[in-house]
């Protein structure tokens, strides 16, 4: 698999906001680290930091 192409970059308010949406439709965070091009480790620390975690919903 190939590095994500931000590594180490910070996330913009578009991402930011891509990520909202995402979690919101209950997206797999597999499927949301590919879509934002970030490791999943990424995705779900920015989740946290957000207060999203704990917010998504069971499909």
């Amino acid at each position: 698999m190939a590095k994500p192409a931000k590594h180490n970059k910070p996330w913009s308010p578009k991402d930011v906001a891509l990520l909202k949406e995402h979690y919101r439709k209950g997206t797999l965070h597999r499927e949301i680290a590919k879509t934002l091009r970030r490791t999943l480790n990424a995705v779900e620390s920015k989740a946290m930091e957000l207060g999203l975690a704990g917010k998504r919903r069971k499909k």
